[in-house]
């Protein structure tokens, strides 16, 4: 008879798949990843290899080496944790995982290749949990420091899941090795996929001045949520690879900027696949950062009643007053002699008959109205009608106003998107995080 450890250790107990934004399927339909790269050493990578994850299921004395009952199980969720980031967009990116050897076409077989056991020689816990960073000691002791290997421990012991964050900010983004490693003690896709993100360099992303996060995504939600930054304007964009974002809030004296969508042990994003979310804009277009507060905003127009400036700031130079994400806003001062038009300068090309959504964030201190508006245009550049929204009262939380799914109409080729202030008010609003999507076939909702 074997005695129960005074802490056994369940990675299943309270562990459930995240749901939102919608149900993911069922493990028999969670496309397998495979090896992206194939190491017989997984602690002696040849020097040639490619950057990749390292997947390791760490057991310890006191609770035993259960690698054949959970070997499979810690594959599908590797698997979803793939799924996740290939479904968060419209755009074909998947991760590079490292097998220690090329895999026949059974499940069980890959899923040994995928997992490498190793014994975790670190103290015996001797409360709720065990000593976290001896994770990392017992990883280089037995050789797993490779700089182009990112390591990822499925802990069966109490070790809290986490990331060492010395591998969250510069230079380790781009180069892995002893201080790259992430641990989960609870096994499901939402905790893995967090704490792997955070391993690739995703912060927990804050939005507003007042330093609140974000609408729900797996970087906040993972218990519900398994979709990876939705409004594309923070941790990942796969439409800009180049574009970089802040993933510290403003009051953060070590704040970065970074996109996951660039790491090396990423695939190169490839458009159009159907996701949760995708994006026709530029990151000027969606964040409003490349001005100083007080500036003109790049890659914005105005027309009509109204003048429009970077929003200024409030005791900060290089912050403006108010914001939704990143650091700056756009602000309006409308005037009431005529409608005023805020407008994104470049048309982006649609399709005739295809459905396309805009979304943006407003807020204001004052009472007023606005509304969202679709122009389209065909290829000669002739406006062909407008779709307008409702008029939208302003309130100071930045909420997330929407238009559409709208059908671009016979002859389109192009749309221009715009906020509209009707003629007769005078007051000042501020406008961020802009997104115009591809419905293919859905658009997410609003928040």
């Amino acid at each position: 008879m074997t005695a129960t450890p005074a802490y056994a250790h369940d990675p299943f107990s309270g562990a459930s798949e995240p749901t939102e934004p919608y149900a993911q399927p069922v493990d028999a339909s969670v496309p397998k990843r495979g090896c992206a790269t194939v190491t017989t050493t997984p602690t002696a990578p040849p020097v040639d290899t490619i950057p990749a994850i390292q997947i390791i299921y760490g057991w310890h004395a006191s609770e035993g080496n259960n690698y054949d009952a959970y070997v499979e199980r810690i594959a599908k969720i590797v698997d979803r944790v793939d799924w996740l980031l290939d479904e968060s967009s419209d755009y074909d990116q998947h991760i590079n995982f490292s097998c220690r050897y090329t895999p026949n076409n059974t499940y069980g077989d890959y899923a040994r290749a995928l997992v490498v056991p190793l014994q975790l020689s670190i103290p015996t816990p001797t409360g709720s949990y065990g000593d976290w960073s001896a994770v990392g000691s017992a990883l280089n002791a037995a050789g797993y420091d490779d700089a182009k290997r990112w390591y990822f421990v499925f802990t069966d012991a109490h070790v809290p899941s986490g990331t060492n964050t010395a591998c969250m900010r510069p230079p380790a983004m781009t180069s892995g090795g002893s201080s790259c490693w992430g641990t989960a003690e609870l096994w499901d896709s939402g905790v893995v996929g967090h704490e792997m993100l955070h391993l690739l360099g995703a912060g927990h992303a804050w939005s507003q001045e007042t330093n609140q996060p974000y609408w729900a995504d797996i970087m906040y939600g993972w218990t519900d949520n398994w979709m990876l930054d939705q409004d594309f304007n923070t941790n990942y964009d796969p439409s800009e690879p180049a574009a970089s974002f802040y993933r510290d809030n403003a009051n953060d004296p070590n704040a970065y900027a970074w996109n996951v969508a660039r790491h090396p042990v990423l695939t190169t994003p490839v458009c159009c696949d159907v996701g949760h979310s995708g994006d026709l804009l530029t990151a000027q277009e969606r964040t409003i950062e490349a001005d100083d507060p007080s500036g003109t905003p790049t890659g914005f127009s105005v027309s009509g009643g109204g003048w429009f400036q970077v929003t200024p700031s409030c005791g900060n130079n290089a912050l403006s007053c108010y914001y939704y994400d990143n650091r700056r806003s756009l602000q309006m001062n409308v005037q009431p002699h005529a409608e005023g038009k805020v407008s994104v300068t470049s048309k982006k090309a649609v399709t005739a008959g295809q459905s396309y959504k805009f979304y943006a964030r407003l807020r204001s201190a004052s009472a007023g109205n606005v509304k969202l508006r679709l122009s389209w245009y065909n290829a000669s550049n002739t406006w062909l009608s407008d779709n307008d929204s409702g008029l939208f009262p302003m309130a100071t939380d930045w909420p997330e106003r929407t238009l559409g799914p709208v059908t671009a109409p016979a002859g389109a080729t192009q749309v221009q998107l715009s906020v509209v202030s009707p003629a007769g008010q005078a007051f000042s609003y501020q406008l961020d995080s802009l997104q115009l999507m591809r419905c293919n076939p859905n658009c997410r909702a609003g928040m």
